[in-house]
């Protein structure tokens, strides 16, 4: 399980540079991310265009809670703090969840297969000040 880590902490580091083609590359040719109020966005240009649109200059902080795998597939159970620029300066921070589901490659990594999250403000809530579990870094 330590690789799978190991892979989540990659992902958060190259969502940190808004590298939306290399975050790409990071999920399966034909994974499926389902974000929350958008359609599901199918293969890696999808994910990488949906991203660019969506997501620009936010940084994230993922705390994963539950690795459950057997041989080459495994579920990522966590939560996640979204920081978002704020107009103003500075950031709000979303807080959610996610849920993944990964596959290993034959070279030994683990890519995503599918991706689901989603925040736990209601819709039309204000941002938080701060992450319960991370600082913005």
């Amino acid at each position: 399980m330590s690789a799978i880590r190991a892979s989540s902490a990659e992902w958060v580091a190259t969502y940190n540079k808004n590298d939306w083609t290399a975050l790409a590359e990071l999920f399966a040719p034909d994974a499926s991310m389902m974000p929350p109020n958008s359609p599901e966005a199918v293969g890696r240009d999808a994910i990488a265009a949906w991203e660019a649109a969506s997501e620009e200059g936010f940084r994230i902080a993922l705390d994963v809670q539950q690795i459950d795998g057997r041989g080459d597939m495994a579920v990522v159970r966590g939560r996640s703090c979204v920081f978002i620029p704020k107009e103003s300066g500075g950031y709000g921070v979303d807080v959610g969840k996610f849920l993944e589901v990964r596959r290993k490659q034959a070279a030994g990594n683990w890519l995503i297969v599918s991706d689901i999250f989603n925040s736990d403000l209601a819709l039309g809530s204000e941002l938080q000040d701060a992450c319960p579990f991370a600082e913005l870094g």
